[in-house]
């Protein structure tokens, strides 16, 4: 942490600048007092038990606020402990069991003419992340919300975790964070530069675009990097792929890539201005999302386009679900479209960056 207090301020004047600019760009205004509650928040009393952390932070620009907002040195090291605690467990070879003597054949009891009651079907919720309104939602299927978390600076990415827990990008405090549904932070990682989009890998590891960095890294549960791309791009979305390989939308030269583990390019699209997501589709296609044309595109392996949605406003995030439909987080909504490109339904935000369908 920078200690000449001019540099403090100059540091968080650069990051409320950095968040201005992109409702500028998106053609919406920012969250009401943002500037103020981000100050409060940095004055506030309540920081004074994270002073440990923030010392122990690696000094950088981009985290200065990030730092002051929310330290969780001590969550992060309970996380650690617990890693480190984890045991695999062993199952016991049990005895076989004695032989008995063979009996005469019994007639087998009558069974309950009554079949077991079928399981009730999964109900499926979606995920928003509103950057706007610095909120996640998660909506049910009727609309209703049944879940919120606010003071999210700069909610830019929220996924489900197997646990139950979320998966949280915050852009505007430089912030990954794994949090429970009544908002504890369990796992955080935040030596970041105004990230977009993190994923948990079936590893354990989070994979994230560190998109002012310049990079994408691979993080472990203990908060080392332990896989790095960092060659010339600027990063929006970042998946890793069945293969092993990692696609990327990379902004600084307006294309989708997909770079294997030593970093080699061996499949990409070019011109696409503004890509903020690409998503790998079952069929082999890419779905991608192209913000400046206001559509979402599917193109096959060769380039193709072979769907198109368009006349979007301002599209951030676009997921293919499994009935077919397309789900579409754009400016001022979420919405949803059949393969007719019907739109089939609808929920208003200020500014959706982010949504998530899934079941539980």
């Amino acid at each position: 942490m920078n200690q000449d207090p001019r540099a403090d301020a100059r540091e968080r004047a650069e990051e409320l600048q950095m968040d201005a600019l992109l409702h500028e760009v998106a053609g919406t205004g920012p969250s009401p007092a943002l500037a103020e509650r981000i100050k409060l928040l940095l004055r506030a009393p309540a920081a004074a038990p994270f002073a440990a952390r923030r010392e122990a932070l690696v000094p950088a620009r981009w985290l200065a606020a990030a730092m002051l907002v929310v330290g969780i040195g001590v969550v992060t090291a309970v996380a650690w402990i617990r890693a480190d605690e984890r045991k695999a467990v062993v199952t016991q070879p049990q005895d076989p069991a004695p032989k008995q003597d063979p009996k005469p054949q019994e007639k087998p009891a009558k069974s309950d003419p009554k079949p077991a009651p079928a399981p009730a079907p999964l109900a499926w919720y979606t995920l928003v992340a509103d950057y706007s309104e610095n909120r996640i939602r998660e909506y049910d299927e009727k609309g209703k919300v049944t879940l919120e978390f606010n003071e999210i600076f700069g909610a830019w990415d929220v996924a489900p975790l197997a646990n139950g827990n979320l998966l949280i990008t915050e852009f505007s405090v430089s912030r990954v964070s794994e949090r429970t549904r009544e908002g504890k932070i369990v796992w955080a990682f935040e030596d970041l530069k105004n990230p977009y989009d993190a994923d948990r890998l079936p590893n354990g590891n989070t994979l994230i675009a560190d998109t002012f960095a310049s990079r994408v890294i691979e993080v472990n549960p203990k908060g080392e990097i332990v896989w790095t791309f960092d060659q010339k791009i600027r990063p929006f979305d970042v998946d890793r792929l069945a293969n092993g390989n990692t696609l990327i939308c990379d902004v600084l030269d307006d294309r989708v890539i997909e770079v294997d583990t030593t970093g080699k390019t061996v499949w990409e699209l070019r011109d696409m201005p503004n890509a903020h997501d690409a998503d790998r589709l079952p069929n082999g296609n890419t779905l991608v999302v192209l913000r400046n044309r206001g559509s979402v595109r599917e193109y096959d392996p060769d380039g193709k386009i072979v769907w198109e949605l368009a006349g979007l406003s301002s599209p951030s995030d676009a997921d293919r679900l499994a009935n077919g439909n397309t789900v579409v987080a754009e400016n001022t909504r979420v919405r949803e479209f059949d393969k007719d490109k019907k739109e089939v339904w609808k929920q208003d935000a200020v500014w959706a960056v982010e949504v998530c369908r899934y079941q539980r």
